[in-house]
């Protein structure tokens, strides 16, 4: 589906609020929202982390289904699908009193981020946009200002309201008025449809779907991806009581936070813009290294230190990783495939929502959260150096370019 001149804006302005509404109140907010439901209900840590590592799974299993509802109903009713999903998620979890309710809540959060998330964003933009870099920038950059917001909109409606369940409530509305507006402005009678007879022909050497998930470099992508998630789920399931026990109030705690999101929301902005010059690779090893340095802020202390490398560096590395990576399939497979490859890219990383619950286990059994931590870095830093040794796939010769042959196959 390709948007032209005024239309493309206002469906990138659609997309990048809904996405932005996204990382306000699912991965970021729960990781804050956990110390109260564990208080108030009597949970222990590993439950708590399971309920988010259950919404990790929910979201990256179901990674290729936004992919085949847009090949078969288009982008609009799979928006509008996903935000149903998050209002019933955000309601469920609104009404919480026991654990099942919560994982339950969990579940249909991930449904709904993975409906409404970054594979319809991505697709649509880098085909609606010549400048593909900047203005996935731009959508990247609008969920990490969300990442900013969130923990602050918590903390101002739990001072307000003094419960938690007030935070999912409005999160509730607010994902059926902005997944509305969404679904509204992606339909079909705003998009432009290529004339069938002036469509150039396909090119023979281009990416199909079944080629590129034969090559290492795919793979090698998709681990990046994976730590990157690793990443950004354990340190939003587990930062914000690392940073009470190091003796930050509740307040502090969310500044940090949010001081950590907003560099990456300048950081995806600047990595769109960079991208149109610097090579995708290059960002990503950046990304990687950077997330890693932020990961080890959080064990070296409370002091400048310590919290400055988690703010620069969670923030450059998480700022930049989403952009990067988006970029570097791009880069190395074309566009026609991205579709079935970013989402299958999404289902695979799956994997990186074992950390919440492993983590939720190692602080159980060791009391503290910094070989956690450790490990976050050593995964980061360990693909940093197999991206830097990654290489273009040659494309294979004699293929004609059918993207949609993948998404039939899981349809």
């Amino acid at each position: 589906m390709v948007f032209e001149g005024r239309a493309r804006l206002i469906v990138l302005c659609a997309l990048s609020l809904l996405y932005f509404l996204l990382m306000a109140t699912t991965f970021n907010a729960l990781g804050l929202v956990l110390p109260f439901m564990v208080s108030e209900l009597n949970w222990n840590w590993a439950e708590a982390g399971f309920g988010f590592t259950l919404l990790g799974l929910s979201c990256g299993l179901t990674g290729l289904v936004p992919a085949v509802m847009i090949r078969r109903i288009g982008v609009s009713p799979t928006l509008l699908s996903g935000a149903l999903l998050l209002v019933a998620g955000f309601v469920t979890l609104s009404l919480t009193h026991g654990v099942w309710a919560y994982d339950a809540g969990t579940v249909l959060l991930g449904l709904g981020f993975s409906a409404c998330g970054t594979v319809p964003g991505v697709y649509v933009i880098s085909h609606s946009f010549e400048r593909k870099s900047t203005a996935i920038g731009i959508y990247f950059s609008s969920g990490s200002l969300g990442s900013v917001a969130g923990p602050l909109l918590f903390y101002a409606v739990h001072a307000h309201a003094s419960s938690w369940r007030a935070y999912w409530v409005i999160a509730a509305v607010l994902a059926l008025a902005l997944g509305l507006f969404a679904a509204s402005f992606t339909s079909v009678k705003y998009a432009t449809i290529p004339n069938a007879g002036n469509a150039a022909p396909p090119d023979p050497n281009a990416w199909t779907a079944r080629a590129a998930l034969r090559t290492v470099p795919f793979y090698v992508i998709v681990g990046a991806y994976s730590v990157f998630l690793l990443i950004n789920t354990t340190i939003h399931s587990f930062a914000a009581q690392q940073l009470r026990e190091l003796g930050f109030s509740d307040g502090g705690t969310a500044s940090l936070l949010s001081a950590a999101a907003l560099v990456g929301a300048v950081g995806s902005a600047v990595a769109g813009v960079v991208g149109e010059k610097l090579s995708a690779r290059y960002l990503t090893i950046l990304s990687l290294v950077a997330a890693a340095i932020g990961s080890l802020g959080l064990v070296i202390g409370a002091g400048w230190l310590g919290m400055g490398l988690f703010v620069v560096g969670l923030g450059i590395g998480l700022g930049f990783s989403y952009v990067s990576t988006a970029m570097l399939l791009l880069d190395f497979f074309g566009k026609e495939p991205n579709l079935e490859l970013y989402s299958m890219m999404c289902m695979i990383s799956t994997s990186a929502a074992l950390g919440p619950a492993l983590g939720g286990l190692m602080r159980d059994r060791m009391g503290n959260f910094d070989a956690v931590f450790v490990a976050c870095a050593g995964f980061g830093l360990v693909l940093a150096v197999m991206v830097l040794l990654l290489r273009r796939p040659q494309a294979p010769r004699g293929l004609v370019a059918a993207p949609k042959v993948l998404v039939s196959e899981f349809g």
